[in-house]
């Protein structure tokens, strides 16, 4: 009687030292992946935030597109009326007070009407009217884009660490509940389902990116 007890107690003492070493495991890669999706979430709170910033920028520097444009176009129909009238004072005025952005682009247009090109087209679509805060805006644009790629990558991470986080909460169920049976062979089921889910859990985890632990957006995949 001895042997099959010492047996029994041997396979007990070792189900519970197995269960007990997976349980304290899944319990830290649980509180790992929680943290994990928490600071996901700051990265992607962060890019949100840098993204709304960039976006009323633009909106600020496309109020300034708007309100020079419309200054040059006024410019424009005053200096066709009075050069038609032969007012050479008000065109000569106005050539020399237009704006620096778009003196450039008006006085080309005048240089081709002198020399006889009616066709020339208008100030507004050459090469050289450039308004600075269109260059600014395209910046912009382009750091809204990427922020926002950033926000959802990290939103993706942080969905998939909370998956993780759940799985690793089922193993512990399992694991949980091979202490509570009475029975060998149910000890051994919980035993088996827990180990299985802990360990595909944890090889699917190591393969997730880990958030930055500084703000460096750039290198975010």
């Amino acid at each position: 009687m001895t042997e099959p007890r010492r047996a029994d107690w041997n396979t007990h003492g070792a189900i519970d030292l197995i269960s007990s070493a997976l349980l304290a495991a899944a319990t830290v890669a649980s509180a790992w992946c929680a943290f994990q999706a928490s600071v996901w979430n700051g990265v992607q709170t962060r890019a949100l935030a840098s993204a709304s910033v960039a976006q009323f920028a633009a909106s600020r520097e496309g109020a300034v597109v708007d309100r020079n444009v419309t200054i040059d176009v006024g410019v424009f129909l005053r200096y066709a009326d009075a050069d038609m009238k032969g007012d050479r004072k008000a065109t000569a005025f106005l050539e020399a007070n237009a704006r620096s952005e778009f003196r450039p682009a008006l006085q080309a247009w005048i240089a081709d009407q002198r020399s006889g090109r009616a066709s020339a087209p208008l100030p507004f679509f050459r090469a050289e009217y450039r308004i600075a805060a269109q260059d600014r805006i395209a910046g912009l644009d382009t750091r809204v884009a990427s922020d926002l790629k950033i926000a959802n990558a990290a939103n993706h991470h942080s969905d998939a660490f909370v998956l993780h986080t759940v799985l690793f909460a089922l193993s512990l169920m399992f694991l949980g509940a091979t202490a509570q049976a009475r029975r060998r062979r149910t000890q051994l089921t919980m035993l088996v389902f827990g180990a299985l889910a802990f360990m595909a859990t944890f090889v699917s985890m190591v393969r997730l990116p880990h958030a930055p632990l500084r703000d460096d957006r750039a290198a975010i995949p």
